[in-house]
């Protein structure tokens, strides 16, 4: 958890770029460039970062020391190292009739309507890609999709996303994130009469968002990454956001933005140790403070970590998924999406409904650390209550829907 040194000391602020310093004008401090030097197509500086071409090899630890294998083992995006044209648009022979989905269907003249149990129907889902893509591809990304078309609805009605825990922010709510939730309430209400002004006004909060400085405290950077996730994620689902934002020159500008966030988040993120501190039960070593109060701030200050392991990780996850649907070819991945990384697979500490359930669950489950996206250990240990919705998605996209059925079978659930 961050010290009190940490909280007292926040790294310094990056400094303006040599093209804004020069004309004295405000920088918005984007990664790899820019707005003002990317719409004026130079090149952009920052003093003490590597020259502009480095950066996109550079940016969030997003690639290792060593030129990454493609894809073979976990996490893999598909059964080859690139995504062949060949393999998009011929999907291979099959027995397993998925039900119909976007990522194979090709273009589409009308959005499909998505109901959900909870007496909420968003009629505005975007289910076309930009290119079609092989069912293996579908049987490894529809669950994540599903999952991600009902987040706006989550937000409002349960107060989390799979990333972002229910009581994250239930002590305040920062500003970013209070707009983006009420661009949550309207986006789920939007229907024919309201939807020119309900995208207008999501549009422009997106378009504000990304062109407001990063923060440097890790609650609001967290609260920032959060709300652009949002945003992002309703102008994948809804046409008319997604036509706003592929005929502005915002598009590329959201994504450098969405990656800048998680590389400073990264930055300022604890992680679990090698050894996990549920080890110590062996030892009879007291795993949490004595006093309930302690034990309460312990389960605070997890909540916001957690809640960032996973969104860094959920980050980078989502921008792959975002270049599959603008049909980008040739897209590599080492297995584990580039990072050194590990968060609690545990739905258990996840779920507590209060300090007191987390201390219990913290002392008496076993905690399923996933390292690098490897879900060895889950996969041979762990029971279908131990997963979570967020383990779930990168489950299925690690080993595809049938055979993450078929564990979940093999141990008497359902996926």
């Amino acid at each position: 958890m961050s010290s009190s040194v940490e909280r007292d000391n926040p790294p310094p602020r990056r400094k303006s770029c040599e093209a804004c310093r020069a004309a004295k004008r405000r920088c918005d401090l984007a990664l790899p460039a820019c707005f003002r030097c990317a719409r004026r197509n130079v090149a952009c500086v920052y003093p003490g970062l590597p020259a502009p071409d480095l950066m996109p090899e550079l940016l969030a630890l997003f690639n290792q020391p060593e030129v990454p294998e493609p894809c073979t083992t976990q996490f893999t995006l598909g059964t080859t190292p690139t995504f062949d044209p060949v393999l998009l648009e011929t999907p291979p022979p099959s027995t397993h009739q998925p039900s119909p989905s976007p990522l194979e269907n090709g273009p589409q003249d009308s959005p499909i309507s998505v109901t959900h149990s909870h007496s909420f129907e968003i009629t505005h889902v975007r289910t076309r890609a930009h290119a079609p893509l092989s069912e293996i591809m579908a049987s490894r990304f529809q669950y994540a999709l599903d999952t991600l078309s009902d987040t706006p609805r989550m937000m409002v009605v349960e107060n989390q996303t799979p990333w972002s825990h229910r009581e994250l922010y239930s002590d305040g709510m920062p500003k970013v994130m209070q707009d983006a939730y009420a661009c949550c309430a309207l986006y789920i209400t939007k229907n024919p009469t309201n939807g020119p002004v309900i995208t207008s006004h999501i549009h422009t909060r997106h378009q504000e968002l990304i062109l407001t400085p990063l923060p440097t405290s890790t609650p609001d950077l967290l609260a920032h990454t959060h709300a652009l996730l949002i945003y992002r994620i309703m102008h994948i689902f809804d046409p008319d956001l997604h036509n706003a934002l592929t005929t502005s020159p915002f598009e590329s500008l959201s994504i450098s933005a969405l990656e800048s966030a998680a590389v400073l988040l990264f930055s300022s993120t604890h992680f679990p140790p090698e050894s996990d501190p549920s080890d110590k039960l062996m030892n009879n070593t007291p795993l949490l403070p004595s006093t309930l109060e302690s034990t309460m701030h312990f389960w605070k200050l997890w909540i916001v970590e957690e809640s960032a392991r996973r969104t860094i990780l959920f980050t980078f996850y989502f921008l792959q998924i975002v270049r599959l649907l603008r049909g980008e070819r040739n897209l590599h991945c080492d297995g584990k999406l580039g990072l050194l990384h590990a968060w609690y697979a545990s739905a258990y500490l996840w779920g507590a409904q209060s300090a007191l359930d987390f201390a219990v669950a913290w002392a008496e489950r076993e905690h399923f650390i996933v390292r690098n996206v490897n879900f060895t250990k889950v996969l041979s240990e762990a029971q279908p209550g131990d997963v979570d919705c967020f383990g779930r998605m990168l489950l299925v996209t690690s080993q595809g829907m049938e055979n993450i059925r078929e564990w979940f079978r093999a141990r008497g659930s359902i996926l």
